[in-house]
């Protein structure tokens, strides 16, 4: 990555383009079968979710439906390290226990949806999970670690994942 110094009008430009983006992707997102939108049960699932996120999680491409309904559940689940309490957004959180069976009997979804939902979040690294860590059983919730959306710089195609700022590794695919 290069530093580029830009003049604030080429900034406002950008930033301009960067909402139009953004409301074509909410315009995509909403246009898809499945959403809070159309389906009564996921807009009750979605009133339980954090309504505080960034507009840039519509352009990712999620395979599943449920992927971002479930990142917004887990992320009003999530607690903060105590070093991150006086900030206003935090980078990671502390280490919690998802139980699949339980959100999908909360959310009233397949419990296959919710476990492909959560191996897509694995995948796009908005979650930091080890199977070398979790239980034996396979029915046992699983512990893991969410990042914050708050840092995200865009998806990348070429690799297949997102893109996360963090000042500690710059600009980085892998948090």
């Amino acid at each position: 990555m290069r530093a580029v110094l830009i003049t604030d009008a080429d900034y406002k430009k950008l930033h301009k383009l960067k909402q139009k983006d953004f409301k074509e992707a909410y315009k995509k997102f909403s246009k898809r079968k499945k959403t809070h939108l159309s389906d009564f049960r996921l807009a009750e699932f979605y009133k339980k979710c954090t309504d505080d996120f960034n507009p840039m999680l519509y352009t990712i491409p999620f395979n599943c439906y449920f992927t971002l309904y479930l990142y917004l559940f887990l992320k009003k689940q999530a607690e903060r390290f105590d070093f991150d309490q006086g900030r206003y957004q935090f980078l990671f959180s502390k280490p919690f226990k998802v139980n699949v069976s339980e959100i999908a009997r909360i959310a009233c979804v397949p419990l296959n949806t919710v476990k492909s939902a959560f191996r897509e979040l694995v995948h796009h690294e908005f979650l930091l999970y080890t199977e070398i860590l979790s239980p034996i059983e396979k029915n046992q919730s699983k512990t893991s670690i969410l990042a914050n959306d708050h840092f995200i710089i865009g998806y990348d195609k070429t690799v297949g994942k997102t893109c996360f700022y963090n000042k500690l590794m710059k600009f980085t695919t892998a948090i």
